[in-house]
């Protein structure tokens, strides 16, 4: 996080931008809207239509009548694949012409007009996955802002990762990889009978330590509005389809700062010693200014002011949620 921000090239790219949607009728006008504003001068808008219900095709159709760069795929059900996103936006990358592509749903809330060229700019013949930095709308509240803090310190627990490994999440809302790098790994096709981790699972099976580029200037941001309960499935979703090594590894961070936080309260109950005092105020100074360089980095300063607090009560949530699923039987 204190590195300057990532740029592959000054070069605008030709690039696919793929939309998943499903029954989301209601979304797709702002969408398109925001959409549309967008000064990339030779991008493709792929719109996957996953056997909507409601009146998603009509809109689409009208839209691409309008606009000569988006082409829509429009998913029917069938036995083999009924209602699975990852046949659906198998289709899509098929359909898509540039090998540069990058996913979205419509649920977002773009943070520039500049976001789909400065994202095409990230890459390279050597970086062929885009790694996007999400995070959920700005409200009122105390939910949203621990929601936020948590978000955050998964986007750095997970850019981290990447940096030393590879990464474990990959956002369905601002991601990118390239065609070619999807077809050299067989797609989906090792995991599509598992409904969720379309993404995460993916990613972690095509990256490596050198191919990862991160997206973290602001104006290739991304915003998605989500409720505590969302937040909650989702979160239990993007866990329970790692193996037990991988689901251990995850919950390290959540795990040593549980440790920290019960031998801090027992070393200042039971001692009263200076020393306790200093190493207790040293690590909140460290992880303070780490934590707050990021946050003002990422434009979340708002949520750094109480982070101690938003701490103790991520810890409170994350570990329940890794008891639940960390004996879960996954077939990764």
């Amino acid at each position: 996080m204190f590195s300057k921000h990532q740029k592959s090239s000054e070069e605008i790219a030709n690039i696919s931008v793929l939309v998943h949607i499903k029954n989301q009728e209601d979304q797709l006008e702002n969408f398109l809207n925001q959409i549309k504003k967008q000064t990339h001068p030779n991008y493709e808008l792929v719109l996957i239509n996953n056997a909507s219900y409601d009146n998603s095709l009509s809109i689409l159709e009208a839209f691409a009548e309008e606009n000569s760069n988006a082409a829509i795929v429009n998913v029917e059900n069938n036995e083999a694949f009924w209602g699975s996103k990852k046949y659906a936006l198998t289709l899509g990358i098929k359909k898509a012409k540039h090998k540069n592509l990058l996913f979205v749903t419509p649920d977002i809330e773009i943070q520039s007009t500049a976001w789909i060229a400065e994202m095409s700019k990230m890459y390279s013949n050597d970086k062929q996955i885009v790694l996007g930095y999400v995070n959920f709308i700005k409200q009122g509240g105390v939910v949203n802002l621990l929601l936020r803090y948590n978000r955050l310190i998964t986007n750095l627990y997970n850019f981290g990762w990447a940096e030393i490994h590879k990464p474990y999440v990959a956002w369905e809302s601002n991601t990118g990889y390239t065609s070619e790098l999807f077809f050299e790994n067989n797609g989906f096709s090792t995991h599509m009978n598992i409904q969720t981790g379309t993404e995460d699972l993916f990613i972690r099976h095509a990256a490596t330590k050198k191919n990862v580029a991160f997206a973290t200037a602001p104006e290739m941001a991304i915003r998605v509005d989500s409720s505590f309960k969302e937040w909650l499935l989702q979160r239990k979703n993007q866990l329970i389809h790692y193996n037990l090594g991988a689901k251990l590894a995850l919950s390290s961070l959540y795990i040593s700062q549980l440790l920290f936080w019960v031998l801090a309260i027992i070393g200042i109950v039971l001692f009263h010693h200076p020393i306790v005092y200093l190493l207790v105020g040293l690590r909140f100074l460290l992880v303070g200014l780490i934590v707050g360089k990021a946050a003002f980095k990422l434009s979340e300063k708002d949520v750094i002011y109480l982070f101690p607090l938003w701490e103790l009560l991520s810890i409170c949530l994350q570990i329940p949620i890794f008891i639940g699923v960390i004996f879960t039987k996954s077939s990764r």
